[in-house]
């Protein structure tokens, strides 16, 4: 199948991404971890875990110029859609001070706002 349509998971499963659904159309309410309609989110919201040792190579690869490393360890979380990691995000106290997704999330409308409503209350 198209790489941009879909992609392997590491069971050897394939995974349809937003694109693919958005090409569909309609949301199918299967909550798909990629759904572009915002049902997913709705029905299994955001989840956090915190940052392990085994996450550093995970994090330096997907983190850019962002200064995670300053915020450890209670600072800096994995957000997960229906247990997938879908990125990381650095806080303080009261704000999200950095998010960054893995690139087939980042047109499911994921910002730092709907974060935060998940993330402070």
């Amino acid at each position: 199948m198209n790489n941009e349509l879909t992609y392997l998971s590491p069971e050897g499963h394939t995974i349809f991404t937003s694109r693919f659904h958005r090409k569909r159309g309609t949301c199918c309410k299967s909550a798909c971890v990629h759904c572009p309609f915002g049902y997913t989110i709705k029905k299994h919201g955001l989840e956090f875990r915190p940052v392990t040792h085994e996450d550093t190579p995970f994090l330096e690869g997907l983190a850019g110029t962002l200064d995670w490393k300053s915020y450890l360890p209670d600072n800096v979380l994995l957000v997960t859609i229906k247990g997938q990691v879908c990125g990381f995000l650095v806080k303080n106290h009261i704000v999200v001070k950095g998010l960054v997704l893995l690139p087939e999330y980042t047109d499911q409308g994921i910002s730092r706002e709907l974060v935060e409503s998940y993330l402070f209350i």
